[in-house]
């Protein structure tokens, strides 16, 4: 593995209070920890779960939908798989919607309009239908 791309990141983060960083984007990506990283959690050590967390994939500011749209995601709406329930507008002025990974009911929404929102925060909880 070519380590040179990420050699930069590594170094600034070292300049940093970050333990962890992750970067991901049309499928490649990569995650950086020092050793004061909390250890990653087992996978299947969580007990399952009837909720889906639907996270930001990008960094930005938070908006309930896109201009001239109406508002989709509310507390105990009913969305579709694909719906676009808010889109994060980045500092470019680039959109990037932020999707229903399935239908089912909206649980809980975690952002407000206008908040800044990084990478990989929980945006909404979904349940999905059965």
């Amino acid at each position: 593995m070519d380590t040179d791309p990420i050699r930069p990141v590594a170094d600034w983060m070292k300049s940093t209070d970050l333990v962890e960083v992750s970067y991901k984007k049309e499928g490649r990506g990569f995650a950086l920890s020092t050793p004061d990283a909390p250890p990653p959690i087992p996978a299947g050590s969580l007990p399952p779960s009837r909720f889906l967390p639907v996270a930001s994939e990008a960094v930005g500011v938070f908006q309930w939908s896109q201009p001239g749209k109406a508002r989709v995601a509310e507390e105990g709406a009913e969305v579709a798989e694909g719906a676009v329930l808010g889109v994060v507008v980045s500092g470019s002025g680039k959109l990037t919607p932020v999707k229903a990974p399935a239908a089912g009911r909206v649980s809980r929404c975690f952002a407000d309009a206008g908040e800044a929102v990084e990478y990989g925060r929980p945006l909404f909880l979904l349940e999905p239908k059965a």
